[in-house]
């Protein structure tokens, strides 16, 4: 009975540990990590996921299943062919905004005030 008990009490802690590993990024998310001047950017994640179909759309360096927040790659400045934080995000969001001819494209239409 103990062993049972044991085996159990393993594969649940196994479950529970890779689906915490592999748990969803959260619906909607504040972009706070440049701000300086402008205020923080709100950013439905689950919405704009929904409508890419493909992570790598945004998520362009990582492995499927493997994303990881702009910030862990893209620093305060540009480095190299590595664009800034800022950059990246203007560049790949209002870009993308620009080509669909629909999202925010002005500083306050991201940046609340």
């Amino acid at each position: 009975m103990r062993k049972l008990a044991a085996l159990t009490a393993l594969v649940v802690s196994v479950v529970f540990a890779f689906g915490t590993a592999f748990a969803a990024p959260p619906d909607k998310m504040v972009l706070k990590e440049i701000r300086k001047i402008k205020a923080p950017v709100s950013f439905d994640h689950k919405a704009h996921a929904e409508m890419l179909k493909k992570c790598a759309v945004c998520h362009h360096a990582d492995a499927a299943g493997k994303e990881q927040k702009c910030s862990k790659c893209h620093g305060e400045k540009t480095e190299g062919k590595k664009v800034s934080l800022k950059e990246a995000f203007h560049t790949q969001c209002k870009g993308c905004h620009q080509k669909e001819k629909k999202g925010p494209v002005k500083c306050d239409d991201c940046h609340k005030k």
